[in-house]
């Protein structure tokens, strides 16, 4: 019972920890978010840090995954939640998805597109991880795209996968869900076609 109830403490301290590191990676940027600032921010000793993590790469994979979890949960079960019977609507509700975020004031972009960004061609893992999540979404979208008897539903849903992150890149700097809207239009068009 006690070994369950330390496993149980270490698994939440391991979980705040993610939970802190994250929101101030997003917020500050990798490079530009030090240790000491995630430490700080938790009240949790550089020694645990180290023993749940063995590096500071670690711990932002590990916060990829978190983001991962969250937010890859997030859009699938929006997309499923949709009244359309359309195959095809649902795989596109990804846009809409997206553009309530945004207009919600999360302008912050995609935090493994900024992870991939900064740590590009210096960490395989942490590049890796992000792969993890663009992955996820594209296979979301083909699934969609399949169900609804698109011809060359691969090619289909890498080209909306690609308009997704641009929309999510230019949302992010106009800070406004226009460009969402127009890789929308852009992904009606390629599947229509």
């Amino acid at each position: 019972m006690v070994k369950e109830t330390d496993q149980a403490s270490k698994s939440l301290k391991r979980d705040e920890m993610i939970s802190s590191a994250y929101r101030i990676f997003y917020k500050n940027g990798f490079h530009a978010t030090g240790v000491d600032a995630i430490i700080e921010g938790t009240g949790i000793s550089k020694r645990t840090l180290y023993k749940h993590f063995t590096s500071k790469e670690g711990l932002i994979i590990a916060a990829i995954g978190y983001y991962h979890q969250t937010v890859f949960g997030a859009i699938a079960a929006y997309v499923e939640q949709s009244a359309s019977k359309n195959p095809v609507d649902k795989a596109l509700r990804i846009f809409d998805f997206l553009a309530e975020r945004v207009d919600a004031g999360n302008v912050d972009g995609c935090f493994a597109m900024n992870a991939k960004t900064e740590y590009a061609h210096k960490a395989k893992e942490i590049e890796a991880a992000c792969d993890l999540h663009v992955a996820a979404l594209q296979q979301l979208v083909e699934r969609y795209l399949i169900e609804g008897g698109l011809k060359d539903s691969n090619s289909l849903a890498i080209q909306i996968i690609m308009l997704f992150e641009g929309a999510i890149l230019r949302s992010k700097g106009t800070e406004n869900a226009i460009p969402i809207k127009l890789a929308k239009k852009a992904a009606r068009v390629i599947c229509d076609q």
